[in-house]
């Protein structure tokens, strides 16, 4: 967790963790001291034929509205360090990712199962509230209560800060009770996503969380009678029954904000493996294990690509299990069915990105998890519209390197004057933006999504590789909604082992086998669908 929070603080600077802290430590100060004043306030309430305590009870409120002030501050204060938590430590682990190949993340550090999920977001946006401001209350409230009440009687001071220790020691026992559930991660997420009805969760049994808050609560409650019993008989004044419940209310309200820091706080340390996790993706933490870096094999020169009991298990549970087909050299391949975690997960196998639990994926007889990461760049292209860097300057240099020899197979051409005719577009309202009044332009329009395709086929095409894998899971169907599309797709096909993602629903092009993925299985069919 300190690499993440060190990364933030070097990122955003200290100004406004420095200006919370202000705020909490006199919030926690002015809520020791309206503590403080509910002893006299208690005991002039509870004794007989008393005047009502008005001084205290507006020193009280008086104390208790500068409090109201400060964390009506605070509170907006520690939302937006949350929230800037979250956003700057997001743009490092993309930015970070976006310049890494695809293999080099690793299975442990793919962004494809969503790194910074939503428990992640949960506990980074929960920082200041969940951990700052129960930290900071724990150790200044009870402090102001025992050196306002040194100043009144010594005796019961020392008997407060004595049970102060005392509940210490119980808060590290119940917080290690409390923090011995690991809160669900991206990788708990896929395994609950899927289980099978009926399976046990692995693991032995705990206590309800229920249970465990209500055991602290005992525990919270006879302590501070315990206390508050401690220092009546300390005070030295007759056991006077009104003290003694003063002093117990006293009490409970001096150790409460210890209480919410251990619960509030366990809830935070139980997903310390999600800020491990984010501190590997920022970089800041090395992998467990020792590195190999022995150079990696190199692409066969032919043959077909072969599943051979393929299994990958998340938790315990099977995602996949023995799976095995083939899929021959130079035919295309189309992957339907549902979900399509499953189906994208198969492509991260095929292309080594994900190393199975048992089994092999092999390539020519090579298994595709010793290929050198240069070697899977430079002979795997991977075709979706919604990969990064398809714009108008990639398309523009594109153009500019696309090889003549292969401008004249079918599709490509035409391809390539559509492209030329947006970027032409683009050029020239960028040229209209410049020469026209300052504030009147308007925003740049990204290309279309049929522009996108042409754009990631024909740059594949230009690669000329050896396996082609083509996410069409999201967005329009390219063979269906565009006969040049399916023309530009047959093309780059051609000759070439392609495995194609499709959209559920969508049309599939002419292709030589089918896979349908059926829970944790994989089926074949032969059939050529049109």
């Amino acid at each position: 967790m300190r690499p993440v929070l060190a990364h933030f603080l070097q990122v955003s600077g200290r100004r406004a963790l420095t200006s919370l802290c202000l705020f909490l430590l006199l919030g926690a100060i002015t809520q020791g001291i309206a503590f403080a004043l509910v002893v006299p306030i208690t005991e002039d309430l509870l004794t007989p034929d008393a005047a009502v305590p008005w001084t205290w009870i507006a020193a009280f409120a008086a104390v208790g509205l500068v409090h109201a002030v400060l964390h009506y501050r605070s509170v907006p204060m520690g939302n937006d360090l949350g929230a800037d938590l979250v956003t700057v430590l997001h743009r490092a682990v993309a930015e970070r990712a976006e310049k890494l190949p695809n293999r080099a993340l690793g299975a442990g550090y793919s962004d494809r199962l969503a790194a910074l999920d939503g428990t992640a977001v949960v506990v980074l946006m929960g920082l200041p509230a969940h951990v700052l401001r129960p930290a900071v209350a724990a150790v200044a409230t009870p402090l102001t209560v025992i050196l306002i009440s040194a100043f009144l009687d010594l005796r019961v001071a020392l008997t407060l800060a004595a049970g102060l220790v005392l509940l210490a020691l119980c808060a590290l026992l119940v917080a290690r009770l409390l923090a011995r559930r690991e809160e669900p991660d991206g990788a708990e997420w896929l395994r609950r996503t899927y289980e099978r009805p009926g399976a046990q969760p692995s693991g032995g049994l705990l206590p309800a969380a229920t249970g465990e808050v209500l055991l602290w609560r005992v525990v919270e409650l006879a302590a501070c009678a315990a206390v508050g019993v401690c220092a009546a008989l300390a005070s030295g004044d007759g056991l006077s029954a009104t003290k003694g419940v003063a002093l117990v209310v006293l009490s409970v309200l001096t150790y409460r904000p210890m209480m919410e820091a251990v619960l509030l706080t366990s809830t935070i340390m139980n997903a310390r493996g999600v800020m491990a996790t984010i501190g590997k993706l920022l970089g800041t933490q090395e992998p467990d294990g020792p590195r190999d870096d022995r150079p990696g094999a190199d692409w066969p020169g032919r043959g077909d690509i072969v599943f051979d009991g393929v299994s990958l298990h998340v938790e315990g549970t099977a995602v996949l299990d023995e799976v095995s087909f083939t899929i021959a050299e130079g035919t295309t391949t189309a992957l339907v069915g549902s979900p399509d975690g499953t189906r994208l997960l198969l492509g991260d196998l095929l292309t080594g990105d994900v190393a199975p639990t048992s089994g092999e994926v092999r390539v020519g007889g090579v298994d595709v998890g010793t290929l050198a990461p240069s070697v899977v760049e430079r002979h795997v292209a991977r075709v979706s519209p919604a990969a990064p860097g398809l714009t108008h300057e990639e398309a523009a240099r594109l153009l500019d390197s696309f090889p003549e020899r292969l401008a004249e197979r079918p599709g490509v051409r035409d391809g390539l004057d559509r492209l030329r005719a947006a970027v032409a577009e683009h050029v020239e309202q960028k040229q209209a933006e410049e020469s026209g009044p300052a504030g009147e332009g308007t925003a740049a329009v990204p290309l279309s999504e049929q522009d996108r395709w042409r754009l990631a086929l024909l740059r594949a095409l230009r690669s000329d590789p050896s396996l082609v894998v083509v996410d069409a899971t999201a967005g329009v169907d390219p063979c269906g909604a565009d006969p040049r599309l399916a023309e530009l797709f047959t093309t780059l096909t051609r000759d070439r082992t392609c495995w194609l993602m499709t959209g559920i629903g969508a049309e599939l092009p002419r292709c030589d086998r089918v896979l349908e993925a059926t829970g944790t299985g994989v089926t074949a069919r032969t059939a050529v669908p049109n």
